[in-house]
């Protein structure tokens, strides 16, 4: 079982950890899947974040979110990460909230090596839209209460997604990530735990 979106809690091999937090690296060096990235709100230091990305195969979460002001200046923090991101070829973890389609336009005007939108709560289409352009959707229990969830069990799910818990590792984690995986496997008559694990690893 994987959880392909903590933050840095209890010791775990099984969650890609991430934080916008620079004062948490130490806390990711503990674990073997990590991603460290900027979000609005918090300090954005390029160079620690370029130094991240030499050695690292992930960069994350960032992105954009309307509930913060300075939306010209996400974009542009925005941007100047995904450059670094493409010249050392890192995935890429996104947040997302409001400003799709110029959040879209942008991630699609880079050359990533992957891509990974978590926390995903957006349309069908725009799902569709992502998996056509080589990146992946992840879905937390959130996501059961959108009306995403239920055209994907009336029309089934056309391309493969993660899933997630958006919580910091531990016992409680590793128990939302499971009774999620269990509550989709019985909804799409699939193994959901087995599905989700070979497509993060095939992925990287």
């Amino acid at each position: 079982m994987f959880n392909c979106h903590a933050h840095p809690g209890l010791y775990t091999k099984n969650a890609l950890v991430c934080t916008a937090r620079v004062d948490e690296i130490s806390k990711l060096t503990q674990f073997p899947y990590r991603s460290l990235g900027s979000l609005p709100g918090f300090n954005t230091d390029f160079s620690i974040i370029e130094n991240w990305a030499e050695k690292e195969p992930f960069i994350g979460e960032v992105g954009v979110d309307k509930r913060f002001d300075n939306k010209e200046l996400q974009f542009s923090v925005l941007s100047d990460i995904l450059s670094i991101a493409e010249e050392h070829n890192n995935i890429v973890t996104f947040h997302q909230v409001g400003w799709t389609d110029e959040f879209l336009n942008t991630v699609f005007s880079f050359h990533l090596r992957g891509f990974i939108i978590h926390g995903f709560t957006g349309s069908y289409e725009i799902y569709n839209e992502i998996s056509k352009h080589g990146g992946l959707v992840s879905l937390s229990p959130r996501a059961e209460k959108t009306k995403l969830f239920s055209t994907l069990k009336e029309r089934g799910i056309t391309y493969p997604f993660l899933t997630e818990t958006d919580t910091d590792t531990g016992i409680e984690e590793r128990e939302i990530l499971k009774s999620w995986n269990n509550k989709l496997s019985i909804i799409f008559n699939r193994d959901i735990e087995k599905e989700v694990e070979d497509t993060f690893f095939s992925y990287i």
